[in-house]
C-alpha cells in the first residue's frame, strides 16, 4: 500500500481526500514504493470538533532512500492535520499572524481552527486500548490548504507559525519542508515500530484508532432507534413544528428523559441541516453522548451536522474567541486557571467596554494577587491585543441547554443575547439543581415556543420506578411525582450490605457478572458504577480499589472519574468496557444495571457538606422577614436547605438503573440504611 484513503467513503470531505491524493502523487513520484505508507484519513471527529483529513506517514526504506526536507532533513514519518478551504481568493485574508475565511456570517479565523485541530487530534490519540493503559500523544504538524488561492496573493511570505499555509496546488516538498524536525533524533519522525510496545503510537495503532468503528449492543441500538425516530406523537409535533419561534424547554424531576428530549431535537434539527451543540457541565454525559453520536454518525447519513456535545466552559472561551480574538483567548490561558478563566470571559462578554480597558496582568502570580519578579514595564490593556468585534454570529443555529436550572442568570442572559430565545433548548430539573440558585430560564421578557412537562419515567422499568418512588416517600421527599411507564414491565431493586470496602466491590461486580451472563442483550458497557469521592470515604478509595479488582480479573473498564478521560472527551468505545463514575458525573447517564457504591456513605457526606452558603441564607432570609427574623427561623433554613442538597443528589443516583438498580451499604443502620429497611421487603432484595 502507498497512499489511501480510509475511514467512511461517502463524507463530505472524500473529494478534498482525492484531490490531497492525487496532488501527493504528482510532485512526490516516489511515494509510489512498497516501503512508503501514507493514510489520508477524512472527516475525523476528535472532541468537539471535525477534523478536515489526518495524513499518517511511514517510511520503513533504507536511511539513504527517505525522503528529504530541502534543508537535507531525512522524513520517517509524521502525523499531520490538514485544513481545507476551498475559498475564492476575494473571500480569504490576512489578519496579523492569521488567516480569515468569509461565510455568510462574518470572518473566521482559519488559522485558529487549524490549530485547535491538531490539539483535539492529539487529545484523540490518548484514547486507552485497555483499562487505564494508554498511549503518549505523537507530535502533530499542522497544514492549511488553501487550493483556490493563487501563490503569493496573500503576500511575498505568508504568516510564520505552527501552520503551515500551502496556496494554490498542494506540493509534497512544500509540506514537509515545513515539518519541526525531532530534535533527538535529527529528522522528522513521530511514531515508532510496531513492536516497541504499546505506550506509543505506531503507523498501525494510529490509523486504527482514527478509523475506529464502535460496535454497538443491542441496548445502545434500542436506544438510538428511539433517538432517531422520524415519527412523533401529536403532542410533540406541536412543539417541533415550532422550533426557532421561542423558547423550548423540557421540565421534569430525574429520569424523566430531559436529557434524552434534548438528544433528540438536536438529531431532529441536523436533519433539516441545523447546526447544533450541547452544552452540559457532565464530562462523563458528554462521554457517553459522543459515543452514541459516533454510533449515529456511522449508521445514520441523513443526520448532518452531527451534533456536537461540550461544556458550558468550552462555549464560553469560544464566545470570547469569537468576541476578542484568538490573542486574547491565548493570553488568559496564560494567565488565569480554569474557572478564574471562565468568570474573565463572562466578565468581558457582558461588558466589553469595560474590559477593553482593563491592565493586563504581567503574569499569572500578578494576575492572582501574589507578588512577582516581572521587571517593570508600561502597562498594556486587554485592547491591545484584542481583535474585537461588538457583534458576531452565533456559532451554531440552536443551542441546547443540558441542566439549565444550574446556570446562572449572567449566563442565561449572555446566551439569550447571542442566540435569541428562539434558538435556545432547555432541560430543566425540577429538583436536581445542585449550585445556591436556581436559575429561571423562563423569563417574562422573551418568546416562548412551550414548557414542556416531563412526568413519566422513560429510562426505569416500571418496578424499579416503583420502588424508587417508595424510597422517595420513606425520605419525605417533598413532592416527588414521578410516574412509572406501566408499558414497561420488570425491574428490580437488591440492597448489598458490606462493611469492607474491597469485599463489597467484588460482591457487586458477582452481581453485575451474574446480569450480563443470563442477559442476552446486555454487554458491561450497558451498565453502569457509581463510586463515591475519596472525600466522603477517607478509610477508601473506592476508584483505585475498583480499578484493582477489575484488573484482578483481567477485566475491562473505563474511568470516567479520571481526569485525562474527561478532559480528552473519552468515550468507552468497547463492549467490554464498564463504565464507572463518580456520583457527581452521574447525572444523565443511566446502566441497565447500576450499581450504587458506598451510597450511604456518599449520602451521609453530602448532608454534612452541602454546597450551600448560610451567610447568602441569611442575607435572603433577612430581606424576606424584615424585622420578624430570627436565628431559629434562620437554623430552620440551613437544616433545610442541607437536607434538600443531599436528597436531590441521592435522587440523582438512584433514578440511573434501567434494570437492575443495586444499592451498596456500607452500614444496614445508616441513616441510609434505616429508611431502606422501612421500604416494603417485598419489593428489595437484600444481600
Amino acid at each position: 500500500m502507498t497512499i489511501a484513503i480510509l475511514g467512511p467513503s461517502a463524507t463530505s470531505e472524500q473529494s478534498n481526500a482525492e484531490h490531497l491524493r492525487k496532488a501527493l502523487i504528482a510532485s512526490a513520484p516516489d511515494i509510489n514504493n512498497p516501503g512508503v505508507r501514507l493514510a489520508i484519513v477524512p472527516q475525523v471527529f476528535a472532541k468537539d470538533r471535525e477534523i478536515d483529513c489526518v495524513l499518517v506517514f511511514e517510511d520503513t526504506r533504507a536511511a539513504e532512500h527517505l525522503f528529504r526536507t530541502s534543508d537535507g532533513i531525512p522524513v520517517q514519518s509524521f502525523v499531520a492535520c490538514v485544513e481545507i478551504k476551498n475559498h475564492s481568493p476575494d473571500a480569504v485574508r490576512r489578519h496579523g499572524t492569521h488567516i480569515e475565511v468569509q461565510y455568510e456570517n462574518g470572518w473566521h479565523d482559519a488559522t485558529a481552527q487549524a490549530d485547535a485541530q491538531v490539539w483535539a487530534l492529539k487529545d484523540l490519540q490518548q484514547f486507552s486500548y485497555k483499562g487505564k493503559a494508554r498511549r503518549h500523544k505523537t507530535y502533530v504538524q499542522s497544514v492549511l490548504w488553501l487550493p483556490r488561492v493563487p501563490p503569493g496573493s496573500l503576500g511575498e511570505k505568508l504568516p510564520i507559525g505552527r501552520t503551515n499555509v500551502i496556496c494554490g496546488d498542494f506540493n509534497w516538498q512544500q509540506l514537509i519542508d515545513a515539518f519541526g524536525v525531532n530534535s533527538a533524533q535529527g529528522k522528522v519522525q513521530t511514531l515508532v515500530p510496531a513492536d516497541q510496545g504499546g505506550q506509543h503510537h505506531s503507523y498501525d495503532s494510529l490509523v486504527d484508532s482514527l478509523t475506529l468503528k464502535i460496535e454497538p449492543t443491542r441496548l445502545d441500538l434500542k436506544r438510538l432507534n428511539a433517538l432517531t425516530e422520524k415519527r412523533f406523537d401529536a403532542d410533540k409535533q406541536n412543539y417541533v413544528r415550532n422550533l426557532g419561534s421561542g423558547l423550548l424547554m423540557f421540565r421534569g424531576r430525574a429520569g424523566t428523559g430531559k436529557t434524552f428530549a434534548l438528544i433528540q431535537m438536536a438529531i431532529y434539527l441536523a436533519r433539516q441541516g441545523k447546526s447544533t451543540r450541547i452544552v452540559t457541565y457532565n464530562h462523563g454525559l458528554i462521554s457517553d453522548m459522543a459515543r452514541s453520536m459516533s454510533i449515529i454518525r456511522d449508521r445514520h447519513k441523513d443526520i448532518y451536522p452531527i451534533p456536537m456535545v461540550e461544556t458550558r466552559w468550552v462555549l464560553m472561551r469560544q464566545l470570547f474567541g469569537l468576541a476578542f480574538g484568538a490573542d486574547a483567548v491565548a493570553r488568559a490561558a496564560e494567565l488565569y486557571e480554569l474557572d478564574e478563566r471562565e468568570t474573565l470571559f463572562l466578565r468581558a462578554l457582558l461588558k466589553p467596554e469595560a474590559f477593553l480597558e482593563e491592565q493586563i496582568p504581567c503574569c499569572a502570580l500578578n494576575a492572582m494577587g501574589r507578588p512577582c519578579q516581572c521587571e517593570p514595564k508600561p502597562p498594556s490593556i486587554w485592547a491591545d491585543i484584542s481583535t474585537f468585534r461588538k457583534d458576531f454570529p452565533a456559532p451554531y443555529d440552536f443551542l441546547l441547554v443540558d441542566e439549565g436550572q444550574d446556570w446562572s442568570e449572567e449566563h442565561r442572559d449572555l446566551i439569550y443575547d447571542v442566540f435569541g430565545p428562539e434558538r435556545v433548548i432547555v432541560a430543566d430539573g425540577i429538583d436536581q439543581f445542585v449550585n445556591q440558585d436556581r436559575c429561571d430560564w423562563d423569563r417574562g421578557d422573551i418568546p416562548k415556543n412551550r414548557i414542556q412537562p416531563l412526568y413519566t419515567s422513560r429510562r426505569t422499568k416500571a418496578a424499579t420506578c416503583d420502588t424508587v418512588n417508595d424510597i422517595a416517600r420513606a425520605l419525605h421527599f417533598p413532592d416527588w411525582d414521578v410516574k412509572p411507564d406501566q408499558t414497561v414491565t420488570g425491574g428490580r431493586v437488591t440492597v448489598l450490605v458490606e462493611p469492607q470496602p474491597r469485599r463489597a466491590l467484588e460482591r457487586a461486580l458477582d452481581i453485575l457478572e451474574e446480569d450480563i451472563a443470563h442477559q442476552e442483550k446486555m454487554r458491561p458497557v450497558d451498565a453502569l458504577v457509581c463510586l463515591p469521592q475519596p472525600a466522603s470515604t477517607p478509610n477508601a478509595n473506592y476508584c483505585n480499589l475498583f480499578e484493582t479488582v477489575q484488573d484482578n480479573r483481567s477485566a475491562d473498564y473505563w474511568r470516567g472519574y479520571d481526569w485525562e478521560v474527561r478532559q480528552n472527551r473519552e468515550y468507552p468505545s468497547r463492549q467490554t468496557s464498564l463504565r464507572a463514575v463518580l456520583y457527581q458525573s452521574c447525572r444523565g447517564m443511566e446502566g441497565w444495571t447500576t450499581v450504587c457504591m458506598g451510597l450511604d456513605a456518599f449520602f451521609d457526606y453530602v448532608l454534612a457538606n452541602p454546597d450551600i452558603d448560610p451567610e447568602d441564607l441569611r442575607r435572603k432570609l433577612k430581606a424576606d422577614e424584615g424585622l420578624l427574623f430570627d436565628e431559629t427561623k434562620f437554623k430552620e433554613k440551613v437544616f433545610a436547605a442541607h437536607r434538600a442538597y443531599a436528597l436531590n443528589w441521592l435522587m440523582i443516583s438512584l433514578t440511573r438503573s434501567m434494570d437492575h438498580l443495586v444499592i451498596h451499604l456500607t452500614n444496614a443502620d445508616s441513616g441510609l440504611g434505616t429508611v431502606l429497611q422501612s421500604v416494603d421487603r417485598d419489593k428489595i432484595r437484600w444481600l
